[in-house]
């Protein structure tokens, strides 16, 4: 067989085995890649790949359950919406200057990821900064980072930018 028509068919079959196992699928929030029927958000990976490469984390701090910011997120996640509220796991506590993100899982409620900004009249949950639920199919990352960018007036790039979902709920 001549080598031209080699390639021509080695495309044709590619072509149509391709067209057996991936489909692109029109969703609520966009279109996923489906390959052999799972769901792939090409365009949340390609941010989440972007943010990773161009962002700077030097001023953010991820918080241990030994650091004050921690205990005081915890505290006031917890009286936030009482009783369901009072399960609280932190899963992580992302830090930068008066600013505070907390992603939180409960036994009841849906996983969430809050803003905490502190001011000279304490620190406070920030009203409508409070990502609840899962983000499937999509890549959670860019998703909450949008959401919590567009509630959250004020709050630094950079600790948007550098959290990253550490709790399985958003995997």
């Amino acid at each position: 067989m001549k080598k031209k028509v080699s390639l021509t068919v080695l495309g044709l079959v590619l072509a149509g085995v391709m067209a057996t196992h991936v489909s692109w699928e029109k969703k609520d929030n966009g279109t996923v890649w489906v390959v052999d029927g799972r769901d792939i958000d090409i365009q949340g990976r390609i941010k989440n790949s972007w943010v990773r490469w161009t962002r700077s984390c030097e001023r953010v701090i991820r918080l241990s359950p030994q650091d004050p910011g921690y205990q005081q997120a915890q505290e006031l996640i917890k009286a936030y919406s009482p009783p369901n509220s009072q399960s609280a796991l932190l899963a992580s506590v992302w830090s930068a200057g008066a600013w505070t993100l907390a992603e939180v899982e409960f036994q009841q409620l849906l996983p969430a990821v809050v803003v905490i900004h502190t001011s000279d009249n304490g620190s406070a949950i920030v009203p409508h900064a409070v990502w609840s639920g899962t983000t499937l199919p999509w890549v959670a990352a860019p998703y909450i980072r949008q959401y919590l960018g567009a509630q959250a007036r004020g709050i630094p790039t950079d600790l948007l930018d550098c959290f990253e979902p550490q709790s399985a709920s958003f995997r």
